[in-house]
């Protein structure tokens, strides 16, 4: 049984629902008008009914039979409503159907027709219509652009039922594209024109799907609380006798707020909804859902209630409901949950025997989702039972299962996918450790973290079987060293590896421990004292002792692998056995996974850059309206003004810089500004601003920019989206903002900070902070960073490091760490960054040449009149 919460439901039967009945709206239109057409024979007039009055019954395929019937004749008479009505309908149920291309042919077709009869309604339809089939086909710039002609046109003709309904097929396409600030705005118009014509008939129907779009768009950046609210509104002001919404609607509702209390930690009225959710489903003689939520009660009883014999009785319903319908896939799962109620309850005989079952069945099925599943039960049994050699063997097959999985998934669908299979990788660590076979524990820990990178960067350069001990060693540079940590429930290892050396170690935790070494790195800073260097002694004792570079001179450049929490631990503070700090004698460069050595040895670094290329892009001094939050994302954690340094910080950089420098401050630092230039392939990519990590949901996480327009709240640039970025050209991505090193620990991902995006996106590296640090020191900090950078030339990690040693050793309130060790380095930090010639490189011998040319001249001169 999976801990993991099931997905959001993002209730997309419903809004195919409401599509599909206000297309039927507008065809109805369009019908009557074609009906008055005397081009048109009785006998078409009443197909096209015939048609109509089957799709308003749900009889999609035989309403499309007609519809295809009739097409021909239609088409031979020439452009007419009837004719794009017709079209329309087919594109509408080809889109139904999943068959996109074909959607989108007919919707042309259409589109054609009504520029021909210069009908703006008749082409706003049709528009909408390709935009709908872009839009599900995951096509979203064509998507966008098809929609807002078809706004763009709706609107002319003041027709407020198809602004409505392209605004919220407008909204969705943000939504998806992660812009969700835009969203937001596009839901609220659409509301807007509902609320601004309520004796409509649809008016009603079109308030409660733009409000359940709104309450899915809240519930997607954890706005948790706002999401309830909306629907329980939806719930409480409709029902399925007076609105679109039909049961199934409503259990969807129900089993997505049975998530957000789950999410809330509020397992009771989690309950009530997805009992309630079971009785909407029942009530449609919807089994499949009926089983679904099944399902979900049976794990919040037994995860989440400790109810395990209530879980027992739950899975018995589901499994009992599946095999009844004959739905084998359902039955399978149900018994595979069961098995593990029964593994919990101790009894391993009966669920080896429910295991192996489940695993035939899944076999049988081809779902490789829940072979893993089986196989890694099978192992932990084994396990319990002493059979270390079985144990082994199962949780190999489970990840071989577990691989092949990702291997088929987009990029998109991957950075949770090993959030509930961390454990099975773990488990094989466990055991490689214990047989003292470092190499081997090493391959599975690259194997089981930061896959997002390694799959963005395997799927061009190289195989995953060339990551591997002996591969990372070939990578590093004389004097570097590499430190790979591993943490798990009741144990913490490190893994090290040099040029022509490796090791490991290890140590064992009590959950005491393990409590308080979690607790220490989170409440970083707040947690040091004056005496911090008793508090970093503490953190280190928790940790295995003998991780021997830390310690060791011959290797001044330390590259580490966090795991967990540790990922939130700034290690150039941890004491070395000659008693002072790693700071003092190593600069510290943080990896999300080691397969970033493989990427940064096969980029090629730039060569000299001239004075009239572009070297920095900076963006910052935002305006801030208010709190600097909307209602999107409004919480106790919004900014808190204007950062009086950000501007002065910018300028000072840029003075420093030899090559241009592109500025966008105060009103120019807009979200719009910031993706046109990110990726102007400028060395430097600096962000000072303000930022909020998410620490419970990452879609959350986002940048502070100005407004777009005045009179309007801020906007952001969400962490999904900066993974769209191409920074293929950026050497370094600074983001001078808090916490941006922080987010969500996903098991199997890492913290789902904006490093990781900004890597991902192609940046060699990125400098961010671990906490809060004000404006004031933030400001002298980068100023500091950059002369070390630019005027001294030392490598990324080097610059950092000189830059906290002036702050530790300044003898100033500004040498304790909370102002100066949150900026941590991440990506390459062994090169500087390229050198570029200055205007006085060129200038200046030019000059000194033109004045030896008119020295010259004069010499010659004066000897000719001589």
């Amino acid at each position: 049984m999976s801990k993991a919460l099931p997905a959001p439901v993002l209730l997309h039967l419903m809004i195919h629902a409401a599509h599909f009945f206000g297309r039927l709206a507008l065809a109805s239109c369009c019908l009557l008008i074609a009906l008055s057409s005397a081009a048109q024979t009785a006998e078409v007039k009443a197909q096209m009914e015939r048609a109509k009055l089957l799709r308003d019954a749900g009889s999609s395929e035989q309403a499309q039979k007609i519809y295809q019937a009739i097409l021909p004749g239609l088409r031979g008479n020439g452009p007419s409503l009837g004719l794009s009505s017709v079209l329309n309908n087919l594109s509408d149920i080809a889109n139904s159907a999943g068959d996109y291309d074909q959607a989108l042919a007919f919707a042309d077709e259409s589109t054609q027709v009504c520029q021909k009869l210069s009908n703006i309604n008749c082409e706003a339809e049709a528009r909408n219509d390709a935009g709908y089939a872009f839009l599900n086909a995951g096509k979203y710039p064509q998507a966008a652009q098809q929609l807002e002609l078809a706004l763009a046109l709706a609107t002319q003709a003041k027709d407020a039922q198809t602004i409505v309904l392209v605004l919220n097929n407008l909204g969705n396409v943000q939504y998806y594209q992660a812009k969700y600030s835009d969203a937001l705005r596009t839901y609220e118009t659409a509301l807007q024109y509902v609320e601004k014509t309520p004796g409509e008939r649809w008016a009603t129907s079109w308030r409660n799907v733009t409000q359940v779009n709104l309450a899915t768009l809240y519930q997607r950046v954890g706005n948790d609380q706002r999401a309830i609210a909306m629907y329980l509104h939806i719930l409480k002001s409709s029902s399925p006798l007076d609105s679109q919404l039909t049961a199934r609607d409503f259990a969807h509702m129900h089993a997505n707020l049975g998530v957000l209390y789950r999410r809330l930690g509020d397992a009771d009225s989690a309950l009530v909804n997805d009992r309630l959710a079971e009785k909407h489903y029942a009530k449609e003689k919807d089994t499949d859902g009926e089983i679904g939520v099944l399902k979900n009660i049976g794990i919040l009883q037994a995860l989440e209630l400790g109810k395990l014999q209530d879980a027992l009785k739950t899975f018995d319903r589901a499994r009992s409901l599946a095999v009844k319908t004959g739905n084998r896939r359902e039955a399978m799962q149900s018994t595979l949950y069961r098995a593990e109620t029964l593994y919990r309850l101790g009894r391993l005989d009966e669920a080896s025997h429910e295991l192996d079952s489940a695993l035939a069945a899944a076999d049988a099925l081809g779902t490789v989702e829940d072979q893993w599943k089986a196989l890694y039960a099978m192992g932990r049994i084994a396990q319990r039972n002493g059979q270390a050699d079985v144990a082994e063997q199962k949780f190999l097959e489970a990840i071989k299962r577990i691989e092949s999985v990702r291997s088929k998934l987009q990029l998109a669908q991957r950075t949770d996918f090993l959030g509930d299979k961390r454990d099975v990788y773990d488990s094989l660590i466990k055991l490689q450790l214990d047989r003292n076979a470092p190499a081997a524990a090493f391959e599975y820990m690259e194997r089981s973290r930061s896959r997002v990178f390694q799959d963005r960067f395997f799927s061009a350069v190289v195989s995953p079987a060339a990551l591997n001990a002996a591969s990372i060693q070939g990578r590093l540079a004389p004097g570097t060293a590499l430190v790979e940590f591993w943490i798990a429930a009741d144990a913490v290892a490190a893994v090290w590896l040099t040029p022509d050396a490796s090791g490991f170690v290890r140590k064992k935790l009590s959950a005491d421990d393990a409590r308080q070494l979690e607790q220490l790195a989170s409440n970083l800073p707040d947690n040091l004292g004056p005496e911090w260097q008793r508090d970093f002694k503490t953190i280190s004792s928790l940790l295995p002792a003998g991780i021997a570079p830390m310690s060791d001179g011959r290797y001044p450049h330390l590259l580490i692998v966090p795991d967990g929490h540790l990922s939130l631990v700034p290690f150039d503070l941890m004491p070395t056995e000659q008693g002072s700090t790693v700071l003092e004698s190593h600069n510290v460069t943080y990896l999300p996974s080691a397969v970033l050595l493989l990427r940064g040895a096969l980029q090629k670094t730039k060569g000299l850059g001239w004075p009239w290329q572009r070297q920095l892009v900076a963006f910052g001094d935002p305006d801030v309206v208010g709190s600097g939050e909307s209602s999107l994302v409004s919480d106790a954690r919004s900014s808190s003004g204007r950062l009086p340094g950000s501007g002065v910080e910018i300028r000072s950089i840029a003075a420093l810089v030899p090559g241009r420098a592109k500025l966008f401050l105060a009103q120019k630092d807009r979200v719009s500004s910031f993706f046109d230039s990110a990726g102007s392939r400028a060395d430097l990519l600096h962000v000072s601003t303000h930022a909020i990590a998410d620490m419970d949901n990452p879609e959350r996480s986002r940048l502070l920019f100005s407004p777009d327009q005045p009179g309007q709240p801020n906007s952001y640039v969400f962490l999904k989206q900066l993974y769209d970025l191409d920074l293929r050209g950026v050497n370094l991505a600074t983001l001078s903002a808090c916490d941006t090193e922080r987010g969500k620990l996903v098991p199997g991902e890492g913290v789902q900070a904006f490093s990781r995006a900004l890597l991902a996106a192609g940046s060699r590296s990125s400098l961010t902070t671990l906490w809060r640090v004000p404006d004031g020191p933030t400001s002298e900090f980068m100023k500091q960073f950059y002369y070390f950078l630019l005027k001294q030339h030392k490598s990324k990690a080097e610059a950092l490091r000189l830059t906290k040693l002036e702050f530790l050793h300044s003898g100033t309130e500004l040498s304790h760490p909370k102002y100066w060790a949150a900026f941590v380095l991440n990506g390459d930090g062994t090169e500087p960054v390229p050198r570029f010639i200055p205007w006085q490189a060129i200038v200046l011998p030019m000059l000194v040449l033109l004045a030896a040319f008119l020295v010259l001249w004069q010499m010659r001169s004066r000897r000719k009149q001589s």
